[in-house]
């Protein structure tokens, strides 16, 4: 007679096959890190450049709105960053601050360079342009990150003449 030799399915992995997945999965996060990483840095600067580009629009919003000039300086250009709005009180000419409106992380960015039109600080007329002008360059803000980073990346806030908002981005990143 003849024996019928029936097995059972095999089912679930053996300990090798998943201690060979595992190193496969760490490898792969060691590869992709730096790249995470970078990324990660990236945004940062990228968030800090918009942060400033929202508050300058906010200021030429309510600089028409109010249709009086509307200011917006940097109280402190050294980590952490902090921009402040000068809003006009509507009865007596002298104008009067709200108090910090934008405070970027230590961590995040570095200004190299402000405006250099009336001292760092972007004016915005009633009709929404740049009262504080000069011809020929735009209002820059040119900050850089990540802070500690060897060879940081620069991204421009411009505004120009006519009070349009932009930021500037490099096409390659470092």
């Amino acid at each position: 007679m003849h024996r019928i030799c029936v097995f059972a399915e095999r089912r679930g992995f053996s300990l090798v096959e998943l201690i060979i997945v595992m190193a496969l999965i760490a490898i792969t996060a060691l590869v992709g890190m730096p790249w995470f990483v970078k990324i990660y840095q990236r945004n940062q600067v990228k968030s800090a450049a918009h942060e400033i580009q929202t508050t300058l629009l906010a200021a030429r919003m309510t600089a028409v709105k109010l249709n009086q000039q509307v200011s917006v300086s940097i109280t402190s250009a050294v980590p952490p960053l902090e921009f402040q709005t000068i809003l006009p009180v509507p009865p007596a000419p002298t104008p009067t601050s709200v108090p910090q409106d934008l405070k970027l992380p230590a961590s995040a960015v570095d200004f190299v360079a402000t405006p250099s039109s009336a001292g760092g600080i972007v004016t915005f007329g009633g009709d929404g342009r740049l009262a504080n002008f000069t011809a020929p360059t735009p209002a820059v803000y040119q900050i850089q990150g990540p802070v500690g980073k060897t060879m940081p990346t620069p991204v421009l806030v411009q505004v120009n003449a006519a009070g349009r908002v932009q930021v500037v981005t490099p096409t390659v990143w470092p």
